[in-house]
């Protein structure tokens, strides 16, 4: 018993520390790899992410699963992994908002972009 409160906060002191401020642990998953355990293709959010995340979790976590709790465990910690790494990934995306840089990111111009959705309409034009 006193071997498991010992270790108990000892884990607690480690993951608390200045040194890792989120109070995470670090995984061994890519950001592929990662957003795959979330089931995620091609592009998302962070929105997305965070709604994906909430779908799994209703589904795994042991208190709710329906699955067997050990799975559930298991599956569980590994979709939080995966989740931390996108959710810190995606907040470390740096965005411009020089105007010219937000111009670049535009394919089309406003008046190109009203011909081709709306046209000469008299109404509107």
């Amino acid at each position: 018993m006193i071997r498991e409160v010992s270790d108990f906060f000892t884990v607690i002191f480690i993951i608390c520390t200045p040194n890792n401020p989120r109070m995470t642990t670090r995984s061994s998953l890519t950001i592929p790899e990662a957003a795959e355990v979330l089931g995620l293709t091609g592009r998302a959010s962070l929105n997305g992410i965070h709604a994906r995340f909430h779908e799994l979790v209703k589904e795994w976590h042991p208190d709710v699963s329906e699955h067997d709790p050990d799975l559930s465990h298991t599956t569980f910690i590994r979709i939080k992994e995966a989740y931390d790494i996108l959710v810190e990934y995606g907040m470390n995306y740096e965005l411009s908002f020089r105007a010219e840089d937000i111009r670049k990111g535009t394919d089309y111009d406003s008046r190109e972009f009203w011909m081709a959705h709306f046209g000469d309409d008299p109404i509107w034009g």
